[in-house]
């Protein structure tokens, strides 16, 4: 529970950092090139972004699907995020959502990843409401947000 706790936390600074602190293009050093060439090997359209040049974000392409990646400046990989459709989810986390919310639809998944710990949120779509939900690959689930439409 600590390390799916530290995964979001990280995860979530991370994106806070590339969403508020103005980063900026970047190229970065063979520590890092290297991590990720061995670590995404097919990866298109790769752009490399920083604020603070100790840690960095690459964005790109891998089986057509979008993928951010966060390395600290040693090379060492931190996390990633991915946005899935509803089908990549887990069997598991898929049914459970079905069950515990029937009458929504399942309209955005992202994915984040670090070491052996894996999250989802789920935003669920209903007639009313946006709802995020919390999850990991066993289909523990809470929500995290709820907004009432317009």
């Amino acid at each position: 529970m600590k390390k799916l706790i530290l995964l979001v936390s990280a995860a979530l600074v991370l994106s806070a950092n590339v969403l508020f602190a103005s980063p900026y293009e970047t190229i970065v050093n063979n520590k890092i090139n290297s991590t990720f060439h061995d670590s995404f090997n097919g990866a298109t359209d790769v752009k490399w972004y920083t604020d603070d040049n100790k840690t960095f974000t690459a964005k790109f392409t891998m089986s057509n699907t979008k993928v951010t990646a966060f390395f600290k400046e040693d090379g060492t990989l931190l996390a990633t995020s991915r946005y899935l459709q509803a089908e990549q989810l887990p069997l598991k986390v898929l049914s459970k959502l079905n069950k515990k919310y029937p009458n929504t639809s399942i309209y955005c998944v992202v994915e984040y990843a670090s070491s052996d710990n894996v999250v989802y949120f789920v935003t669920l779509e209903s007639t009313d409401t946006w709802t995020v939900i919390k999850t990991d690959t066993d289909a523990n689930m809470k929500v995290y947000s709820r907004l009432k439409k317009a």
